[in-house]
C-alpha cells in the first residue's frame, strides 16, 4: 500500500510550530535557533519528507531541471551522450528529464509540450530523422516557441537554426574519403544515413568534395541512402557488394556491423576482400575480430559544450551560438592498402 506523501503542514503537526517555521528551516532561512532548525530537519528526514521541486518551480519559477530528447536511446552513440549529458548537468545542478523519440515528428511534439509542462528551465534535442524532413520543421518550430524555453541543438539541426553543438561532418567525410584514396581505393561504397539530416548530407558531401579533388567520379549506385541500423547496414551490403566496391564506408558503426555481418555470411572477409570504415567510434568498434576503422566524434566534448550552452541560456548569460568540434580518424584494422 502507497503511504500518503509527507507535507511541511504534517511536519509542523508533528512538532506542533507553525508551517513557516518549518519551511524558513528547511530552506535555512529564517531567524531561527540552531537547535530548531536541526530538529524540524531530523523530524523531516525521519517521516520521510521530500520536496515538491513541481510546485517550488511554479512558484519561483526555476526547476534545476534540463529536458533532453534524442532519437535512438538503444543507438549507442545517444546513449554514450545521454550518460555524459546526466554527468555535466549535475555537476552544474541540474538534473535531467529523458525523452526518446523514436525517430518520430509526432514524438518530438508530444516531448517538447510535455517538458515545457514539467517546468523544465531548458531543453536539449537531437531532432528526429523525420522531424528534420522540410514539411515537418514548421511544427517543430511552433512547439519550441510555445514551450518558451532557452534550447539547444545536439548533432542534428536545420540549416540556418541555432543555437546548435555539433562536428563538423563536412571535415569528416573528406578525412575517410582521402584515406581510402590513399589507400589504392576508387571503387568505393556509401551507406548513408536519411539525407535529410545535416549530419549525413555533409558527410557526403565532404567525400565527394575530396573524390572530386583527386578526379575520381563516384557513381548514383554506389551510394545508398539507408537508416542509421544494423540491418540499413546489411541492406547496403547487399547492393553494394554485386558492384565490385573495393571499400564501404558506412556512415555508423551500426550500419558497419551489419556490414560486417553479411561479408562474413558470403565466406568473405574484411579486409581482405573488402575493405571497411565506420563512424562515431562507439565501444564494440574497438573489441571486434577485425577491429573496425572508423571516425571518432568526441562525445563528452560534445555532451560538456552543450551542457555549457544551455545553462548559459538559461542564465541569460553571452555564449556563442555555433560549437563545431573536429573528430578525428581512427585508424585499426579493417582497411587494406591495395596500391
Amino acid at each position: 500500500m502507497t503511504g500518503k506523501r509527507v507535507t511541511i503542514r504534517d511536519i509542523a503537526n508533528h512538532l506542533d510550530v507553525s508551517v513557516t517555521t518549518v519551511s524558513f528551516a528547511l530552506n535555512d532561512k529564517g531567524d531561527i535557533s540552531e537547535e530548531t532548525r536541526n530538529r524540524i530537519k531530523e523530524v523531516a528526514r525521519s517521516m520521510g519528507y521530500r520536496p515538491d521541486h513541481l510546485a517550488r518551480s511554479l512558484v519561483t519559477g526555476v526547476s534545476h531541471t534540463v529536458g533532453v530528447i534524442i532519437p535512438d536511446v538503444s543507438n549507442q552513440f545517444f546513449a554514450e551522450t545521454v550518460r555524459y549529458l546526466q554527468t555535466e548537468l549535475a555537476a552544474q545542478g541540474y538534473d535531467m528529464i529523458l525523452c526518446n523519440s523514436e525517430e518520430l515528428t509526432q514524438n518530438d511534439l508530444k516531448y517538447i509540450d510535455l517538458l515545457s509542462s514539467r517546468q523544465v528551465d531548458g531543453l536539449i534535442m537531437t531532432l528526429s530523422a523525420q522531424s528534420m524532413e522540410k514539411e515537418n520543421r514548421a511544427q517543430i518550430q511552433s512547439a519550441l516557441n510555445r514551450a518558451g524555453v532557452p534550447y539547444v541543438f545536439l548533432d542534428r539541426c536545420y540549416s540556418d537554426e541555432m543555437p546548435v553543438v555539433a562536428i563538423d561532418n563536412l571535415y569528416s567525410g573528406y578525412t575517410v574519403a582521402k584515406y581510402l584514396i590513399d589507400h589504392g581505393h576508387t571503387n568505393i561504397g556509401l551507406i548513408t544515413g536519411p539525407v535529410c539530416l545535416n549530419s549525413s548530407y555533409n558527410r557526403l558531401e565532404g567525400f565527394m568534395k575530396a573524390m572530386g579533388e583527386c578526379g575520381i567520379s563516384i557513381p548514383e549506385e554506389n551510394v545508398v541512402h539507408l537508416s542509421y541500423t544494423m540491418e540499413a547496414g546489411r541492406q547496403g551490403a547487399q547492393q553494394l557488394l554485386p558492384r565490385g566496391v573495393t571499400a564501404i564506408f558506412a556512415f555508423n558503426d551500426l550500419q558497419a556491423y551489419g556490414v560486417l555481418s553479411y561479408i562474413n555470411e558470403c565466406g568473405l572477409s574484411v579486409p581482405e576482400d573488402v575493405s571497411l570504415v565506420g563512424f562515431d567510434d562507439v565501444f564494440y568498434s574497438s573489441i571486434l575480430k577485425t577491429k573496425l576503422t572508423t571516425v571518432r566524434q568526441p562525445i563528452r566534448e560534445l555532451a560538456t559544450e552543450t551542457c555549457k550552452m544551455t545553462i548559459k541560456l538559461i542564465k541569460g548569460e553571452a555564449c556563442p551560438q555555433t560549437v563545431k568540434l573536429k573528430t578525428e580518424l581512427i585508424v585499426r584494422d579493417s582497411v587494406a592498402d591495395i596500391r
